[in-house]
């Protein structure tokens, strides 16, 4: 039983090594795994609202890809934060989640890619189907913007 269990490890490292391997060698970058797209979504009557004082925070505004558009891979990731009055974008507030039954914080694959201007992902690889991402971003005067993107991949 040792022996199986210790040959599914080295598969599976192997696997996960060649999967790796091949998205650094097409120049994609892999923002969403197909095991994580293939997970259960969230049923969309579970989102909820979250409030902060009426559109006093920054703007979230998504050039690429656009809600509900259709795509062909690699995708062109490009959102711009535009602040309000005076107060500076806070990129310690950033929150990249794909919305599925367990939510999927993608912020800490996404941070090569993001300035106080916006996040800007030239090649990301993501697996057909329907994606479903949440942004989250606030300004140093503590406001809050989040806006829901969906889009599917061809």
């Amino acid at each position: 039983m040792r022996k199986l269990a210790g040959f599914l490890i080295i598969t599976l490292t192997f696997f996960v090594l060649v999967s790796v391997s091949l998205s650094s060698e097409s120049g994609y970058f892999e923002l969403i795994t197909a095991e994580e797209a293939s997970a259960p979504d969230l049923d969309p009557s579970a989102w909820h609202v979250e409030v902060s004082r009426s559109d006093e925070g920054p703007a979230i505004q998504v050039i690429s890809p656009h809600m509900g558009a259709s795509i062909k891979r690699p995708v062109l990731i490009d959102v711009k934060f535009i602040k309000k009055d005076d107060r500076d974008i806070d990129l310690s507030t950033l929150k990249v989640e794909y919305l599925k039954f367990l939510t999927i914080d993608l912020t800490p694959r996404v941070k090569d890619y993001v300035s106080k201007e916006g996040i800007k992902v030239p090649n990301a690889n993501l697996p057909t189907g329907t994606h479903t991402i949440r942004l989250s971003v606030g300004d140093t005067g503590g406001t809050v913007t989040r806006q829901v993107l969906t889009f599917e991949v061809i």
